[in-house]
This record gives structure tokens, sequence and C-alpha cells, in this order.
């Protein structure tokens, strides 16, 4: 799984640069595992590079193409319409968008639950029946669409699952640490180094608090360079506390990044 920082950059912030323990290396890496997931959580998608696939429309909609959701009142469950939306837009979850490997429709796909969905022969092409909403381009010339919209030429079907898209979306490692002039995301590493760094800081003053120790706290172990850690269910939630919520200040670092189009679609 890619990450967003390295433990080096957490362990620089807190100034344990020259000599560090096995259970700190190890609060610290708990601290950035938990940090990244209170990140993600609040863009509402993992910012991380990689190749997503992915089935739309996620949500029903009726022959009107107006979007409706399930809602339950005692024991009856009934379907409310949301809204009238056209749906020569397709918003994808992942952004930015780098590219898009396959995208494919099946009116019976039904999420590649069905026998034999998404044959290739439902293949679409790019430029000819769909194409990017891009924006620009990255540091090595290729476009990006920064919004997460996939446009049509016609309409979207509204059968739920009937689209499959293959895609790559997110930042490079490069792009987290501002070495890419036309794509900085350094505003999402900082943002995970600064809750990995107060996390960890609550951590080792839990720890001391509580008269944990952290000669008997986590379990660590090594292999060529490979850290591995484990740290016990119970005595992550003694030094780490129950706060999955990040501050403030991150959420302003973060503004930028939040798929908004996805919010709304949701």
């Amino acid at each position: 799984m890619g990450r967003i920082i390295d433990i080096s950059e957490v362990l620089l912030e807190l100034g344990l640069t020259t000599t560090v323990t096995d259970t700190e290396r190890a609060i610290v890496q708990t601290a950035i595992t938990r940090a990244e997931g209170a990140v993600k959580r609040y863009l509402q998608y993992d910012p991380v590079q990689a190749s997503r696939t992915e089935y739309y429309p996620q949500a029903d909609r009726d022959a009107l193409n107006r979007a409706a959701v399930w809602e339950v009142e005692g024991t009856e469950a009934y379907q409310r319409r949301v809204a009238a939306a056209g749906t020569g837009e397709l918003q994808v979850r992942h952004i930015p968008i780098r590219s898009v490997t396959t995208l494919a429709i099946d009116l019976d796909g039904r999420a590649d639950s069905a026998s034999g969905a998404f044959p290739t022969s439902s293949n679409k092409i790019e430029g000819t029946d769909f194409w990017m909403n891009n924006d620009g381009k990255d540091g090595d010339g290729n476009t990006i669409c920064r919004d997460g919209i996939i446009r049509s030429f016609g309409l979207w079907p509204s059968a739920p699952g009937s689209v499959k898209i293959v895609y790559t979306a997110g930042y490079s490692l490069a792009e987290f640490h501002g070495q890419v002039s036309l794509v900085d995301a350094t505003p999402i590493m900082d943002a995970v180094i600064d809750e990995a760094a107060r996390r960890a800081k609550k951590a080792f003053v839990n720890a001391k608090k509580t008269g944990v120790g952290f000669a008997a706290g986590p379990v660590v172990s090594e292999s060529l360079g490979d850290y591995s850690y484990s740290i016990d269910a119970s005595l992550a939630k003694r030094l780490f506390g129950y706060s999955q919520d990040i501050q403030p200040e991150t959420q302003e670092k973060l503004q930028d990044f939040v798929n908004m189009g996805w919010m709304l679609a949701s």
C-alpha cells in the first residue's frame, strides 16, 4: 500500500534524529497510520497515486434521470427522488485523474456480478465516446483532470453498476514533496506530518501519565531493514486515545484537495 510520508519525516519533526528506540519508532509509525487514515477520511479518497477499478452510477436513478435514495419509515421502505440531474458527466471518487485505462458500459453489468459482464465489446473509446475534463498537464507533460469528471458524448446510463472504469488517479511522491511545480501536493504531506507528530506526542505523554512505560509497551521486530511492528489494541487505545478528528488548521491545508464534486454527488 502506498504511503504519503516516510517515518523519517515525522521523526525529524519530533526532533528524534539521533537515537531512536524500537518502541519510539513503533509509536511514531502507528501515529502515521492513524494520521493518514484521518486525512483520507477528510478528503473522502486516497490521494496516493494508484490504479482504481470502480463501478458507476452508485445511486439509483429513475426513467426521468432523477437521483433517488431509499429511506425507511417504520416498517416501510420507499424511494425518495432527490433532484433532476443530467448524466452527461461522470464524477469519480479519486482525484486527480491521470489516465483512463478502460471504460466499459454494460447495461446489465451489475457492477461485474453478472456472468459475462463487461465483455471486450462493451469497451468505449476515449476521445470518441468519452473524455476526461482535463484542466492542465503534469510535470511529465501528461494531461491531468483535477475535478474527477469524465464527460460522455450522450448520456451516461442510469442503471447502477452499468459503467466500469479502470483509471489511475492521485499524486506521486515527487508531487507530495513539492518537486513538481505544476502539481504541488505538499499541503497533503504537511497535513499528515502535522497530524502524525501531534498523535505521537500525545502517545508519549499518555505513556508517562498512565504508567504504561515504553519498555513494556509495543512489540517490535526488524528484518533485513524492513521495519515491522505490532501494538496491542488495548495499549494503542490507552496511548493514542479515541479521537479520529483532524485539527482545524489541518483542514485548512486540505481544503483545495477535497473532492467537492463527489461530496455533492454522494
